[in-house]
């Protein structure tokens, strides 16, 4: 599992394997072709260079393999991962929208709300 954090350098929650869970270990999306979406197939944005964006390309998170954009904060140590819960068969997306990769700023949205949709 690969620490997801925000824009103050804290474990927000974890990617496996294409899946994203929260911190209380509940999967919440998933990634397919970069493209981020919900188990109900909302499309919420895209994960490019390590870092996670809005549909609007605003940053909204980020890992430890992100560019080394200088907007990024030190991430904190990062907590011991969970044993990730199974999630259901992802569903087929539609088509996603082209995101802008031309904004280098954060969206103020906190993630737990972005991933509601």
């Amino acid at each position: 599992m690969q620490p997801i954090f925000n824009r103050h350098g804290r474990t927000i929650g974890w990617l496996d394997n294409g899946i994203i869970y929260d911190r209380t270990n509940s999967y919440r999306a998933f990634i397919r072709d970069n493209h981020i979406f919900t188990y109900d197939a909302k499309h919420l944005g895209i994960i490019y260079n390590g870092i996670f964006r809005d549909t609007r390309g605003q940053y909204i998170a980020f890992m430890d393999d992100a560019s080394s954009d200088p907007t990024l904060p030190i991430p904190e140590i990062t907590p011991t991962p969970p044993i990730p819960s199974i999630p259901p068969a992802m569903p087929i997306p539609p088509q996603p929208s082209n995101i802008s990769l031309a904004f280098s700023h954060w969206n103020p949205l906190k993630w737990e709300d972005f991933l509601d949709g």
